[in-house]
């Protein structure tokens, strides 16, 4: 079930009535109210002081890296007092605990998954789940450039971690604490000390593979559990997991049948077709749920609508979400568990899993161009930038050959700056190629990007610039993920569709332990120019400690676009189905012009591209890529607008 939590800081902020009548209060002083809806635990601590804890708990880590059930948090209440002690702690939550002075102090989860989201004022300070439950839902909050800005440049279209499209808004960072007293706030970080690369041998697979397999295992319910599938490993092998942990009567599965338009028919065969033989392979029902956007955009938008405003959200990816949960909802006896793979992709192989990186008819080609991509993020090349050989690197000459025009900076001539170089061109731009340039984003003015450059390698990547090494590379790539990529909207949305329809969703990627393996996983397992496949402790798993149909693997990936690189997910969305005459609904009254700030963004351009769209023309390329974030955005619109 759904949990919900506010906290009002100050003397007039703490008279607020509660948001509804199934709010209740936890906590009510001079000063300080906390309130919640849905599940809340409450206990004192050694200390005295009182602690509440809103969210999930999966499990408690036991010394032999096991998990204790979360049910047994009572007796485990003593692991919150410490903040390490917390990270052995599995689960999407938020730790509350007021002492005896009155001051309230709030952490989450180790991986910040569960979002709190506050902001201050003259009157106080007020703290929530939901950027609804803040003042600005009612007194409204003026465009956070640098928000859109982000939502805008990179994969996942939505703010970085601490912040959001709203000025004087901003969320609790990974590994943050704050503290309210008075009225006031303070934040805190927790010190992160990133794990250098390990030199791992075979045996090591059955390390990674008990951590995979207690994740699904202490996640896993024994009434039923749900998998998000689709023809990838992620999912496929969450699916061979739980069939091995609790037998196939305990588990089904449910895909996407993906219409977006007329003109294309289902665009996602191929991914149906393997599902289904995985699925029957394992003898678990596999049902399909209909993305059918032809002409029912409208009311999965109009569903989906209140958590993207209260969250920041703007995907199709996360409108797919919304369905798969409304498709379970319907379906299921009730306690089931719904598991997805995602994430599964950058822990991995730096997201550089995808079959995309270069097309050819070859899919073993295909996978090994993905780890070229993977190289050139990895320690090798990474030492080869700091030392000024990089150019000599036939894979980095082979990638920029391919580049077309698209631009590059030149290396900073300080290889201390060229670590944040390399940091930025992974975290902060659509196209992730080493020193690849800001100036590729044409939706900033030249004065924008430095804005926005300055302002997000500081506040975000500034500590890992300075500490960044090749040999503990990989761990700050993963620790920055959770302020990036997995709170972006592709990710974070399904968590939050799935609880809006009183289901419970597990990423086991997400696990601490399995995160520890992959942070210390070496270049030569997969990330690198060695012949070890991509993924290749998960594939090792498959082969070696669960039953799984390797030969079911071959032929095209998933999409059209596996056959024909002229097919585009976006361009049939836009030109071909109901959610693009929504889009032109909402930027026909260019609403984004109030959004975006003359001197930060080429409004001319963002306006040039918008009138091509509206006026019927289909194009292509990177203007039809930006027509369609603009189109996402606009649908989400803003709270307190029409």
């Amino acid at each position: 079930m759904r949990s919900e939590l506010r906290i009002t800081s100050g003397a007039a902020l703490a008279k607020l009535n509660p948001p509804g009548n199934d709010w209740r209060s936890l906590h009510q002083s001079d000063g300080l109210s906390i309130q919640a809806r849905g599940p809340a635990f409450e206990w004192r601590a050694a200390d005295g002081s009182k602690r509440f804890l809103v969210g999930e708990i999966d499990g408690f880590r036991r010394g032999d890296g096991s998990l204790a059930e979360g049910s047994s948090w009572m007796q485990e209440s003593a692991r919150f007092d410490n903040p390490r002690g917390a990270d052995g702690i599995e689960g999407r939550f938020l730790l509350v605990s007021i002492d005896a002075t009155g001051r309230c102090e709030l952490r989450a989860d180790r991986f910040g998954t569960c979002d709190a989201y506050y902001q201050a004022s003259n009157e106080g300070v007020t703290l929530a789940t939901r950027l609804d439950l803040l003042p600005l839902a009612s007194g409204g909050a003026a465009p956070n450039a640098l928000g859109y800005a982000h939502a805008l440049t990179v994969y996942g279209a939505r703010p970085a971690k601490m912040d959001t499209l709203y000025t004087g808004v901003n969320r609790l960072g990974v590994g943050q604490t704050l503290r309210l007293a008075g009225g006031k706030l303070e934040l805190t970080e927790r010190p992160f000390v990133a794990a250098a690369a390990a030199d791992y041998a075979e045996r090591d697979n059955h390390d990674y593979a008990d951590a995979l397999l207690e994740a699904i295992r202490a996640r896993a319910s024994p009434y039923g559990n749900v998998v998000y599938l689709s023809s990838g490993w992620d999912s496929t092998s969450i699916l061979a997991c739980l069939v091995h942990l609790v037998g196939p009567r305990k588990v089904r599965a449910v895909i996407g049948r993906m219409r977006y338009a007329d003109r294309s028919g289902v665009c996602n065969q191929f991914e149906i077709d393997r599902a289904k033989a995985v699925a029957d392979f394992f003898g678990v029902k596999l049902e399909i749920c209909e993305f059918d956007y032809r002409t029912t955009a409208p009311e999965t938008v109009a569903g989906v609508l209140p958590i993207y405003r209260a969250h920041g959200f703007a995907s199709a990816t996360g409108l797919n979400h919304w369905r798969l949960a409304e498709h379970v909802a319907k379906t299921t006896g009730g306690d089931e568990v719904v598991f997805a793979g995602e994430i599964s992709d950058g822990a991995h192989n730096l997201g550089f899993s995808q079959f995309v990186t270069i097309f050819h008819p070859t899919m073993e080609f295909r996978e090994y161009s993905d780890k070229m991509a993977s190289y050139l993020y990895g320690p090798t090349f990474m030492s080869l930038l700091l030392a000024g050989k990089h150019e000599d690197d036939p894979i980095w000459t082979l990638f920029r050959q391919r580049a077309g025009s698209l631009a590059f900076d030149a290396p900073a001539a300080d290889p201390q700056a060229r670590k944040m170089q390399l940091l930025s061109s992974f975290f902060l731009r659509g196209t992730r190629m080493p020193l690849c340039s800001l100036s590729n984003t044409r939706f900033l003015s030249e004065r924008g990007r430095a804005e926005y450059l300055g302002s997000m390698e500081s506040r975000y990547l500034g500590k890992a610039a300075r500490e960044v090494t090749p040999e503990n590379l990989y761990a700050w790539y993963l620790r920055l993920y959770n302020s990036f990529h997995w709170q972006g909207s592709t990710v974070a949305t399904l968590a939050h569709t799935a609880a809006a329809h009183g289901l419970r969703c597990a990423l086991p990627f997400y696990d601490g332990r399995v995160q520890d393996f992959l942070s210390a996983m070496p270049e030569s397992w997969g990330r690198g120019l060695d012949l070890k496949p991509t993924k290749y402790p998960l594939k090792w798993t498959l082969q070696n400690r669960v039953r799984y149909p390797m030969h079911l693997q071959v032929g095209p990936h998933s999409y059209l676009y596996d056959v024909d690189p002229s097919f585009s997910h976006a361009a049939e969305l836009m030109f071909a189905s109901s959610l693009g005459t929504l889009f032109k609904e909402r930027l026909k009254s260019r609403a984004y012009q109030k959004w975006f700030a003359s001197d930060l963004f080429d409004v001319g351009y963002i306006d040039r591209i918008v009138t091509r769209y509206l006026s019927g023309e289909e194009f292509r390329g990177s203007d039809m890529n930006d027509v369609f974030l603009l189109g996402l955005l606009a649908i989400s619109g803003r709270l307190g607008e029409t």
